[in-house]
């Protein structure tokens, strides 16, 4: 009995360990592909740079705080992160979070509808869906032409958009270039 209930422990253990290791390559190119186009619409208000260990898209210029974020690398310690909107307010000195994560047909989902210092999250979730997402052209992956259109329309500095076109290359699954 003794050795069943050890032998069923070590299954879980095995199991936990496996999704914690599939869980950390996720795949980057919905986010990727996303933030080119809505850079490229003026949605992003701003993004940073991709070297960086976050990566985020500005929807607000001002008060309250609106952004999205998400990780393309592990920091060293972390895995990366997944995409979430995130609202901060100072005067209520506020700061609140949900994911944002894709249904089954490819639309952008809170994963809590709750207000997030008031803010409405579904507000955001359904401008993010209304984005229109560029195909590829000229050769180029649709992640990439988001980006390449983005400095293109002068939404993004050269060097910004390198970061994101390097990182379009490696954001698939298992690094794969996104399509």
């Amino acid at each position: 009995m003794k050795s069943q209930m050890r032998h069923a422990a070590m299954i879980v253990s095995l199991l936990s360990v496996s999704s914690c290791a599939l869980a950390q390559v996720p795949n980057r190119c919905p986010s990727l592909a996303f933030y080119g186009n809505a850079a490229t619409s003026g949605l992003c208000k701003s993004l940073s740079p991709a070297t960086q260990n976050l990566q985020v898209c500005e929807l607000t210029a001002a008060q309250p705080d609106v952004h999205l974020t998400f990780g393309l690398q592990p920091n060293g310690v972390n895995p990366p992160v997944p995409l979430h909107l995130t609202v901060r307010t100072q005067a209520n000195n506020c700061e609140q979070a949900t994911n944002i994560v894709q249904n089954a047909a490819g639309a952008f989902v809170a994963q809590s509808n709750a207000l997030l210092c008031g803010v409405d999250p579904v507000t955001y979730v359904q401008r993010m869906n209304a984005q229109t997402i560029v195909p590829g052209s000229n050769g180029q992956s649709a992640c990439r032409t988001a980006f390449i259109n983005a400095q293109t329309g002068g939404k993004l500095t050269p060097a910004v958009a390198q970061g994101y076109l390097n990182a379009c290359n490696t954001g698939g699954l298992a690094n794969a270039a996104c399509p």
